[in-house]
């Protein structure tokens, strides 16, 4: 008897977290140039980190009715999905 290797890949939905530093008078007006700072993009250069424990598996209901789940056997092909 031999013994076969497979992986499962699952998507998944998840939070990012990137923090910023805003300088101003007031916390209000800290408050406003954040949110403009992150409109006008400048949040996307400083990265991001994953917040813990705020991973949810998605349905294929989630993902449009695309796969959320697929086995691959050792050569990658896909044997198995979670729409078929």
């Amino acid at each position: 008897m031999g013994t076969f290797n497979f992986s499962l890949q699952q998507k998944v939905t998840t939070w990012m977290e990137t923090e910023y530093e805003i300088e101003a008078d007031t916390l209000e007006e800290a408050k406003q140039k954040a949110i403009q700072f992150h409109k006008e993009r400048h949040t996307e250069s400083i990265g991001w980190e994953e917040s813990m424990d705020v991973q949810e598996p998605m349905t294929p209901e989630d993902n449009r009715g695309e796969p959320t789940e697929e086995i691959f056997d050792d050569e990658g092909n896909i044997i198995w999905n979670n729409t078929i």
